[in-house]
């Protein structure tokens, strides 16, 4: 798995009120920048934009917490839940459970 957000997947986060966090976040791992996508405290896609995105343009998309991508190019193949560096590694997910494309 190349997910840089493993132990993200799954849990639910809260807010600094203690409700679950809601909305855009932006946040720093090390020194890269990154935004977050929240939903009732778990990452999830906003409808435009995937649920994680580093300043590198890797990208993860998340719905309710897991890995999950169901949308498909023009000619039908499944998009990928996951790009790294720019498109050198991608891997496809739904509902949390890794598929071929």
């Amino acid at each position: 798995m190349i997910s840089r957000v493993k132990s993200f997947i799954g849990r639910r986060f809260k807010d600094y009120n203690g409700g679950p966090k809601q909305g855009h976040e932006f946040r720093t791992l090390g020194k890269m920048g990154i935004i977050l996508r929240w939903k009732d405290g778990m990452l999830n896609d906003d409808g435009e934009h995937p649920a994680v995105e580093f300043e590198d343009f890797h990208f993860e998309h998340f719905r309710g917490g897991l890995l999950h991508n169901d949308g498909r190019w023009p000619d039908g193949t499944l998009k990928p839940a996951i790009v790294s560096v720019s498109g050198g590694a991608v891997e496809y997910y739904i509902d949390g459970e890794q598929v071929s494309p």
